[in-house]
């Protein structure tokens, strides 16, 4: 007797976009580019090289086109066949259930050859499950959308088109301008080329040989200025050259923002938020609503003078941080780069239905979190400032100023532990959620879902114990191992103790 024949459906079969190869190779290369640059203008004028440097390029072709061509993908029901390498084969089955973010991401050469790199994030936090580099536009929003609803439980073959999108936050150019004067990220730019090219021989030379002749004129015209005690001129130049240092780094910024930011979209699909931004890349990251752990609202300084904020988001398996060196350009982690705390306490009223920001109690801290802060950082402040006041003895340095100094550093140590205490504070709703906002200068606002809380801790140390505080700590599901989703410091034992057995019994019913 027979055995009856299963009706299971044919796995839906793919392969990577046939141009995947170019791309691996421009990963390779992308590391080498700054010292080939710098060998091209420091290096001997040989022309024996080029074709050695061939050799191994071509290597590189022939390895990038023979691991696409082996890579597989297949849709089987209830799960993702993935099969990979060359010399070591792999088979990866990743089940529909661990699928929970799927993100797209294109720059500009992905734009001129229609194609994208797909990426699939589990809960777990980490390496992805998966990332193919690169698929076609239209095999990749295929494939998206199956996974889609192959996550609902429906059949791979009836797999609908996502809902409409609901429109929830969009940033006009003016916004996107007043994010680029409000960022420092001119700054972080200048500093991640001074470091790519401090940490190679051939570029720092080319750098130096290029500055050598202004620097020497600077350094110069500086030496007879002093000489000829023009002090007004000094002070003015100063000042000139200060104010063409900030505008050059806002105008970095202005660049970054608009390029990052271009055109971006928040937008509500079913239970799902997605992020559509950028220029040059072009990133679409998305995640459900249960997925959102815990929530930042941040105003800066100039944040407060334009009346705007940013809302930052953590997702289950986005994990705090790159611990992991994988890029994050293509995860969801900032639902409003720039927005006004309306629009931000709107979103946050979406994500967390039974928030409601106007009625929220905060609650201070220890009457004495001042003096607490004051004593913790004065074991390695002061005896900064006693070496310094050694050094200007020893030195000769005058007196008048030197006491200046000293009075106003300790009167800014004195205002901000003040300060950072009067702000500090926590609120709790109805022991679902939980929040904490504390700086002086920078403000922050940490929001939790007790819901989404996996493991609590009470810490003191020796001081805190004399002062009788404890700081109630908090981690959720795929969290850094480096920084805690929530940090409360400064609590009384007592409130510390009784709003840890709330958060308890809340995580244990």
């Amino acid at each position: 007797m027979s055995e009856p024949q299963l009706n299971t459906p044919a796995p839906r079969q793919g392969r990577l976009h046939p141009l995947s190869w170019l791309f691996g190779m421009a990963g390779i290369l992308k590391e080498l580019a700054l010292p080939l640059i710098a060998f091209l203008f420091l290096g001997r004028r040989e022309e024996a090289w080029v074709m050695w440097a061939l050799l191994p390029l071509i290597g590189l072709a022939l390895w990038s086109g023979l691991r696409v061509w082996v890579y597989r993908y297949e849709l089987h029901p209830g799960e993702l066949l993935i099969r990979d390498g060359v010399l070591d084969k792999t088979q990866r089955h990743v089940p529909f259930a661990r699928i929970h973010n799927i993100h797209l991401r294109r720059n500009g050469l992905h734009r001129l050859l229609g194609v994208t790199e797909l990426r699939l994030d589990s809960a777990s936090g980490g390496k992805p499950e998966a990332v193919m580099k690169v698929l076609g536009m239209q095999q990749a929003l295929a494939l998206e959308a199956l996974l889609r609803g192959a996550g609902e439980h429906k059949p791979l073959d009836a797999a609908s088109p996502a809902p409409a999108a609901q429109p929830l936050l969009h940033l006009p150019t003016p916004e996107l301008l007043r994010l680029g004067l409000i960022s420092n990220r001119g700054m972080v730019m200048v500093a991640l080329l001074t470091g790519a090219v401090m940490q190679n021989e051939a570029a720092r030379k080319l750098f130096f040989n290029t500055a050598e002749v202004p620097l020497r004129w600077l350094r110069q015209t500086l030496i007879n200025e002093l000489q000829m005690q023009h002090w007004q001129g000094l002070i003015l130049a100063s000042l000139l050259a200060l104010l063409a240092a900030l505008i050059l780094l806002r105008g970095l910024s202005l660049v970054w923002a608009l390029l990052k930011y271009h055109d971006f979209r928040l937008e509500l699909e079913g239970e799902k938020l997605l992020a559509r931004y950028g220029l040059l890349t072009q990133v679409r990251a998305g995640a459900r609503l249960p997925r959102l752990q815990r929530f930042e609202l941040v105003q800066s300084w100039l944040h407060r003078r334009f009346g705007r904020c940013k809302l930052e988001v953590h997702v289950a398996g986005g994990k705090l941080g790159k611990e992991h060196g994988l890029e994050s350009s293509g995860q969801l982690h900032e639902l409003a780069p720039i927005a006004t705390p309306a629009q931000a306490q709107a979103l946050l009223k979406l994500c967390l239905p039974q928030l409601d920001w106007p009625a929220l109690q905060w609650q201070p801290l220890h009457p004495r979190t001042a003096l607490r802060r004051l004593l913790g950082q004065a074991r390695w402040l002061l005896p900064l400032v006693m070496a310094a006041l050694v050094l200007a003895l020893w030195r000769g340095w005058p007196a008048l100023p030197l006491f200046g100094a000293l009075v106003l550093l300790l009167s800014s140590w004195l205002w901000h532990a003040f300060a950072w205490a009067r702000f500090a504070a926590w609120a709790e709703v109805d022991g679902s959620v939980l929040l904490f906002r504390s700086g002086v200068l920078t403000q922050r606002w940490v929001i939790v879902s007790a819901e989404r809380l996996q493991s609590l801790r009470l810490y003191s140390t020796g001081l805190d114990r004399i002062f009788g505080m404890q700081r109630l700590q908090a981690d959720t599901q795929g969290g850094s191992a480096h920084a805690r989703a929530l940090d409360i410091p400064f609590l009384s034992s007592e409130v510390a103790g009784a709003l840890r057995r709330r958060l308890w019994e809340r995580l244990a019913g």
